[in-house]
């Protein structure tokens, strides 16, 4: 693991114990076992290195981007972290954009939707897009 990473969980976990980390993992992880990770080798001196479960688990307690953390563990280069997130956000451009049509009457074939089907299809949109900001935010 790169010092860079135990660095950022340390810098994550701010004046919180490592108890209460691990508290928040469900004890999936251990208090020892985070602080060898923010320290970057286990307590036998040898290099650690979470696997991408454990980073998926510590990007939902500390609410960061999943792909931050796989990348600064090494799994990703910076150059697919840049494009996951330009894929998120023409994602989420893309869905402000269909509702904003839906709504002013100016996408394709708006015209021959009842009311109450083009209310169904905002809200499902609606809802597409606050799925894909929560999961932009796990990534």
């Amino acid at each position: 693991m790169s010092n860079k990473l135990g660095e950022y969980l340390r810098e994550l976990r701010g004046k919180q114990s490592l108890r209460d980390i691990s508290e928040k993992t469900q004890l999936r992880l251990s208090h020892s076992y985070i602080s060898d990770l923010e320290n970057g080798y286990s307590r036998k001196k040898k290099p650690i290195q979470p696997s991408p479960e454990t980073l998926k688990i510590l990007s939902e307690v500390y609410n960061v981007k999943y792909y931050e953390l796989m990348e600064l563990a090494g799994y990703l280069e910076p150059q697919d972290t840049q494009n996951i997130s330009h894929s998120t956000n023409s994602i989420e451009q893309e869905l402000n954009k269909m509702i904003r049509d839906l709504t002013h009457g100016d996408a394709q074939s708006i015209n021959d939707m009842d009311e109450n089907t083009k209310e169904l299809l905002i809200m499902s949109l609606e809802n597409s897009l606050r799925i894909a900001q929560r999961e932009s935010k796990k990534k």
